[in-house]
């Protein structure tokens, strides 16, 4: 009797001292030396290495009920009812436990794969017990169950890949939209006067760097929609020659039908506008203008004629059409598209650095 209430007595101070340990932060191998440091411990151990299964299992039964917290015993008696009485389910039940509070330990590999282990052989004696058509049903059933997982866990990878681009998709429109209402409260504040008048005109003056960087890169090189813009501008300025050499044509067949119009005037212009249609870049040649007082034929017939883009009949301003461009626009009104610059700089205030035009925009012709 006082040899039981010893032995209950150290059995209550190793577990108090196992408590302490875990609340001083032991080490995972310190509170496995100190689990088995238990005299209940090392007598199953003594009954294992001896020979004496069933001593040695009722010996870590007798660990586990005593010292709950000694997970060491735990696993040693999974791994008896496991080799030894084939009892898997207890075995996975030990195996388990010890997993729930050994997670990090050198042994949680080897558990978990005997635990697999021990599933793997319950479902064969299962099947082995059941026998006839219910083991070749079962087995049917397992094989369907597992292609059923294996393709479950197939649409969960890919879920979860959806999942991860949906997550960056959404990263990324976030900081789009961060951005833009870091941009929004500037120019709120700059509407507001709430910008200070030096940091104003360093925005000026950046923007007017822009502007001049913008021009020169279009002089020296010049993107694909300009050189077509350009192209345009070639194609229509070839195009107003040929109608002025047609026209000129016209009006020297009147010529000869008409005595009285001054015939070496028609032909000088029929001359000059062949001259202009022929050189493709070139400037048309001078036509001699009557002497002041005096009207030619032509006058006589059809009035004088006004040059086109003269400032007589081109308007103050412009509303911007589909398709206009800045080029367009100076070789309609101005008779060249080198006056693009003057209407750019004339509109500063909402023709951009890059010379793109929005429809419905009003322009001002200087």
């Amino acid at each position: 009797m006082r040899n039981d209430v010893l032995r209950y007595g150290m059995l209550a101070v190793v577990v108090a001292l196992l408590a302490a340990g875990c609340d001083r932060g032991l080490t995972l191998s310190e509170q496995e030396a100190l689990e088995r440091s238990t005299s209940l411990y090392k007598n199953a151990i003594d009954d294992f290495q001896a020979g004496r299964v069933d001593a040695a299992i009722k010996g870590f039964e007798r660990v586990v009920f005593y010292e709950p917290k000694s997970y060491s015993a735990h696993f040693q008696l999974a791994t008896l009812l496991q080799d030894v009485r084939k009892d898997y389910i207890s075995a996975i039940a030990h195996y388990r436990d010890y997993l729930a509070h050994r997670p990090a330990s050198d042994k949680a590999t080897v558990a978990l794969d005997r635990v697999k282990a021990c599933e793997t052989m319950l479902q064969a004696e299962m099947v082995r017990k059941a026998g006839g058509s219910a083991s070749s049903k079962i087995a049917a059933d397992n094989e369907r169950l597992t292609a059923e997982c294996d393709d479950l866990k197939k649409k969960v990878a890919r879920l979860e890949g959806d999942l991860e681009k949906a997550r960056r998709t959404i990263s990324r429109l976030q900081g789009e939209a961060e951005r833009r209402s870091q941009l929004l409260a500037k120019l709120g504040e700059s509407f507001e006067g709430k910008v200070t008048k030096d940091a104003a005109m360093k925005d000026a003056l950046a923007q007017l760097k822009e502007e001049k960087d913008e021009i020169r890169r279009r002089r020296l090189q010049p993107t694909d929609a300009e050189l077509l813009d350009e192209e345009d501008d070639v194609s229509a300025a070839d195009a107003r020659k040929t109608a002025d050499l047609k026209e000129a044509k016209k009006l020297a067949q009147l010529d000869d039908d008409v005595p009285a119009r001054p015939t070496a005037s028609t032909k000088a212009l029929a001359a000059s506008a062949v001259a202009g249609a022929d050189a493709v870049g070139a400037k048309p040649a001078a036509v001699a203008k009557p002497a002041a007082g005096k009207t030619g034929g032509f006058d006589a017939l059809f009035g004088s004629k006004k040059t086109k883009g003269s400032a007589a009949a081109r308007p103050e301003t412009y509303t911007v059409q589909e398709g206009d461009t800045l080029f367009k626009i100076a070789t309609r009104f101005y008779g060249s598209s080198h006056k693009w610059r003057s209407i750019q700089d004339a509109n500063r205030s909402i023709v951009p650095a890059d010379g793109r035009l929005r429809i419905g925009m009003v322009l001002r012709l200087p």
